[in-house]
């Protein structure tokens, strides 16, 4: 059995699709051959679900000292010191105490340095899932990424951006993101929808729109809002969900939200729900789902809930959603930033109901056939094994 120590280093306050995916891979995973190990650097909702799939969750400390106001170059050479030294010194301890047959960085390729440096001193196997890595990357992260033995990148628009960079990762894999039909159609009953609808005030409301995501600027909440003003020329009467919690450093965009619903007549509209727990059944209280990311998302894990409920869909044309959604087939992209495009969009389900359903039911057929949580960690077996054995 090989031991595989995961690290997932989000720390924005925020609970988000990396999450959930290393969750049902951990759940997933061929216990008889692979031992899983979990290190999280913020404590979050999700810890008590990995520890019903392995005793070993640890939650560590991994925050900068604020301190007093730092010069540019000063906070460079202080997140340097972080991500070199420090990093180092944690994976070092890491790989004495806990003795890993394989790391799994879960997060990004960048900003990695002292935990590659230390797995690579230390003769540990180490890989990295690219979930949004920003690009192109800078020198640091391409010298350091050439000591990682692979790249997991979540969609072939993302993998194909290492490629481009000739980051020198031994390795450059593409594994679809998957989600369990059944988990999500059991999270959804009825009953769960009606009491969502009822919480919420949706009952004798018009069409329910909803975009799920943390609230972030390129994420597009606001070009949502826009839509919706938009769509409420025909439909008066419709309602936005926005689900959501706020990213550390997005505040200031959340309040930009509050003040245009209220500056555009839009309160009686928009329901800001915060962070939900029960996200298949505001799901399954929604007639149309929103992804509307303004820079180009790396998979876009919503979609496939949305599918699974066999929503009809509106993404954006970037990144890896139009590898999700088939235009006119599975739902409707348009362009990033576009809130006129959107609206098209939305008044064309409003006023095409039966296409809409039919849209839908051909969306979960995709989930099936391509993002099934069973695919994805097979493909990610296969990665480890390849990499242990090298």
């Amino acid at each position: 059995m090989k031991r595989i120590l995961y690290i997932e280093s989000n720390t924005d306050g925020t609970v988000g699709g990396s999450y959930f995916s290393l969750l049902y891979l951990v759940q997933g995973l061929d216990k008889s051959r692979f031992d899983p190990w979990v290190v999280f650097f913020q404590d979050n909702v999700l810890v008590p679900e990995f520890r019903k799939v392995t005793p070993h969750v640890y939650v560590l400390s991994n925050r900068l000292r604020a301190g007093r106001r730092r010069t540019r170059v000063a906070r460079h050479l202080q997140l340097l010191w972080h991500d070199l030294v420090v990093k180092y010194l944690q994976m070092r301890e890491l790989i004495r105490d806990l003795r890993p047959d394989l790391v799994h960085l879960n997060n990004a390729y960048s900003n990695i340095d002292g935990w590659t440096l230390a797995c690579r001193m230390g003769g540990v196997k180490i890989i990295s899932h690219d979930r949004g890595t920003d690009f192109p990357c800078s020198l640091r992260t391409r010298f350091f990424a050439r000591f990682l033995n692979a790249i997991i990148s979540v969609s072939d628009s993302f993998r194909d951006r290492v490629v481009s960079q000739r980051i020198g990762a031994r390795r450059a894999r593409r594994v679809y993101n998957g989600l369990d039909l059944d988990t999500v159609l059991a999270a959804s009953p009825l009953a769960a929808v009606a009491r969502v609808r009822e919480e919420l005030r949706l009952n004798g409301a018009g069409p329910v729109i909803g975009i799920v995501g943390n609230i972030d600027r390129w994420k597009g909440q606001m070009i949502v809002l826009q839509a919706v003003r938009r769509v409420k020329e025909a439909f008066p009467a419709v309602r936005c969900l926005v689900v959501g919690a706020v990213c550390k450093g997005a505040e200031e965009y959340r309040e930009q939200l509050a003040a245009y619903t209220r500056d555009n007549g839009l309160i009686g509209q928009i329901v800001f729900t915060g962070y939900r727990r029960d996200v298949p059944a505001l799901l399954g209280a929604m007639d149309i789902l929103v992804h509307a990311s303004v820079t180009p998302e790396p998979f876009g894990r919503v979609l496939l809930e949305g599918m699974a409920l066999a929503k009809p869909i509106v993404g954006t044309d970037g990144g890896g959603v139009p590898e999700i959604v088939n235009h006119r087939e599975t739902g409707l992209l348009v362009p990033m930033g576009d809130s006129e495009a959107l609206a098209e969009a939305l008044l064309f389900y409003l006023a095409n109901p039966e296409l809409a359903r039919r849209i839908g039911e051909q969306g979960r057929q995709r989930l099936c056939e391509r993002f099934s949580v069973e695919r994805m960690v097979r493909e990610t077996e296969a990665i480890y094994r390849d990499v242990l054995l090298a």
